[in-house]
């Protein structure tokens, strides 16, 4: 459309007044607007008192607000300059009743465009207009009102000749069979119509979302980075209760030229050239995400948002949300987004509530179309048992628990212990079995208590109870909780809170610092010893001590302790068993060479539990490095190498035991001159 004119209308013939005032009072129910094929346009500009006045395009007297002589017009334009005399925007306002009827019924939504208004207005270029062209040459096509097909005729016309540069180019570089659509970067909005899905790949990683809306600074600032396309996009997230939209942002930095859209960090998934495969993955993927729902206990092997340790601050020092750092996760995981949001409030997802809600309690989520499950989020967030952090998980890279059934016949412990443990465990599980404290909330839970040596299997018998009865376990070392008081019973408190949700089985390994005995000289330890006593009396779950020094027990846990169990060093024949146990599972190839005397031989080394596991790992590495399958070959020179480790530690000890010495003599012989001096 030529810029300067004052009147486009559809018969060239017409007279049109372009003394109207847009605007103006008028009784529509007599006279209704917008009957009349024809545009009209004012010039909205700022007078020499600073007052914006609105001027018929290209006169310079103020339009009469009592003369609404452009009530007929079908479109209403008006142009809004600064006060640099520089066109700001336009806003066209469509008063034809036809054409407000077909865009009501060929257009669900679209962003900046209130379709059921009494006054239907357009910021801006006609994006809607050119969007939905097709579609409302379709539905012109039905009509049997000739006036009404002329009026939306005449409304497409307009948006044709508005766009008559832009229109051209898109159909030589989108439609053209002899190049890959794509567009000028200034065009890229012409592709992306509201409500289509947008393919983005980042880190590796397919994402589809609902595209909302794109925006960009027009600005002639060099290189501003608002000059980029922002998108505002949309996706289906979870907060732990319920799941609803989200709204995502997504840039296209500025380029020269053709490019195709393929090529772009986000384009409309129709053009990807995988569309269908793309497409089926990842409604799959959401209904894995649905699936996700409530608390689950998974495995995980791969590339995990991991919460950092620290939380970013606000301008006003407040606490704002915690950066994502992208880590290795090779684990069993919780997925539990509700404790995640509970422990992490500022990462809770914000709903839109421009988008219908999905309510969980009507089991809106059981019923998504396959348009709403493509743009599920692709990230889940939960708890990585092993690294101890809160995480977003990749839902593709989630898996179901292989549980090791047989670790806990396996264990080297005789029958009748094994077999207390499973009843004690079996009785605490058994919701018919109830028993509680004299006070309500104490004395629910059950407390194993596991001392010996290093290396014995302690640590391994509460893997295998947690593998057995096919439950999380949630494993805490001393270091781990501090030394503080405080700061012990935080974080002692939170641990067994979490492992209680998750119907977990608590492992505390090396508890030594926590059940030593207590004394009248060392007021802090008596505080720890405390502050662990009364957790544990009121802990409702299953929780694992172990310790290598039992003879330092404070007695004031006997009575806490349910079952305890002392693990001796290992025997010949325990030792030959762990030898075998470790090596056929390692391997699967024929193990020919390890026979009666080779396990012998292997059993006559002194060495731990660990020793052993840590052995046969060494060569397993050995044989997978030279490509060859392991033998007993790789099993010795992983043993020699742990020999001469040891062999190098004993002789450092000794020599540092020897220095400690020589210092304690000579501190004792100086003193000695002192005294005499």
């Amino acid at each position: 459309m030529d810029s300067d004119s004052d009147n486009y209308s559809d018969s060239q013939g017409d007279d049109v007044d372009l003394f109207a005032f847009i605007g103006a009072e008028v009784d529509d129910s007599v006279d209704p607007p917008g009957l009349k094929c024809e545009l009209t346009t004012y010039d909205a500009r700022y007078n020499a008192k600073g007052e914006r006045i609105r001027l018929a395009a290209g006169k310079k007297k103020e339009v009469a607000a009592n003369r609404p002589r452009d009530h007929d017009s079908a479109l209403v334009l008006t142009r809004y300059y600064d006060h640099d005399k520089v066109l700001d925007y336009t806003l066209l306002e469509i008063r034809s009743p036809h054409v407000k009827a077909a865009l009501r019924n060929v257009i669900p939504l679209y962003p900046g465009v209130n379709l059921h208004a009494n006054k239907v207005t357009i910021r801006g270029i006609p994006k809607c207009l050119f969007h939905y062209r097709q579609e409302l040459g379709m539905y012109g096509g039905t009509l049997k009102d000739q006036e009404a097909v002329k009026h939306l005729i005449f409304a497409l016309r307009y948006m044709y000749d508005t766009l008559r540069d832009e229109v051209s180019s898109y159909y030589n570089l989108m439609e053209s069979p002899n190049i890959e659509p794509g567009l000028p970067f200034l065009n890229l909005w012409m592709a992306f119509r509201p409500g289509d899905h947008i393919y983005l790949k980042s880190n590796g990683v397919d994402r589809v979302y609902r595209f909302l809306s794109m925006d960009r600074c027009e600005c002639f600032i060099p290189h501003c980075r608002k000059s980029r396309w922002a998108l505002s996009l949309e996706e289906i997230d979870y907060d732990g209760s319920d799941f609803g939209h989200t709204k995502v942002t997504g840039y296209i930095d500025p380029y020269e030229g053709h490019v195709p859209l393929k090529h772009l960090r986000a384009f409309p998934l129709q053009y990807h050239p995988n569309n269908q495969e793309i497409t089926a993955a990842m409604i799959a993927r959401g209904r894995k995400f649905i699936a996700l729902r409530g608390v689950h206990y998974l495995g995980y092997d791969g590339v995990a948002e991991a919460l950092s340790f620290t939380r970013n601050k606000t301008f006003l020092g407040e606490d704002d949300e915690f950066p994502l750092q992208s880590v290795p996760v090779k684990s069993r995981i919780m997925v539990d987004a509700k404790t995640f949001t509970s422990e992490r409030p500022s990462h809770r997802p914000i709903f839109s509530t421009q988008s219908k809600p999905i309510n969980t309690k009507n089991d809106d989520h059981l019923r998504l179309s396959d348009d709403e499950l493509i743009i599920c989020n692709h990230l889940i967030p939960g708890f990585a048992l092993a690294e101890k952090r809160w995480c977003y998980f990749h839902v593709d890279q989630t898996r179901e628990v292989d549980f090791n059934s047989r670790a806990f016949e396996s264990l080297l412990l005789p029958q009748d212990q094994k077999d207390m443990i499973h009843s004690l465990v079996n009785i605490h599980s058994d919701q018919r079995v109830a028993f509680d404290d004299v006070i309500k909330g104490k004395g629910k839970g059950m407390i194993f208590l596991l001392h010996g040596v290093p290396g014995v299997g302690k640590t391994l018998t509460a893997e295998s109870v947690a593998d057995y009865t096919k439950r999380p376990l949630y494993t805490v070392s001393c270091g781990e909780l501090g030394v503080g008081t405080d700061d012990v019973e935080y974080k002692l408190s939170s641990a067994l809170e979490l492992a209680t949700k998750w119907n977990a089985i608590a492992l505390i390994d090396e508890a030594d610092v926590f059940l030593e005995q207590r004394s009248a000289h060392d007021l802090e330890r008596n505080s720890l010893v405390s502050i662990f006593l009364r957790t544990l009396e009121y802990y409702e779950g299953i929780l694992f001590l172990t310790t290598n020094r039992i003879g330092t027990f404070d007695t004031a846990f006997k009575s806490r302790i349910h079952l305890a169990i002392k693990y001796p060093s290992l025997s010949i024949a325990s030792r030959r068993d762990l030898w075998r146990n470790f090596i056929t599972s390692t391997s699967h190839n024929d193990l020919g060479w390890l026979d009666r005397a080779c396990l012998e031989s292997l059993a006559g080394e002194e060495l731990n539990g660990r020793q052993i596991k840590n052995i046969v790992r060494t060569a397993h590495a050995l044989a997978v490095s030279s490509n060859s399958q392991l033998g007993h070959r790789h099993i010795n020179k992983a043993l020699n190498a742990m020999k001469m480790f040891e062999a190098d530690f004993a002789e450092d000890a000794a020599e540092r035991a020897m220095e400690s010495e020589d210092l304690r003599a000579s501190g004792n012989h100086k003193a000695k001159r002192r005294r005499l001096d």
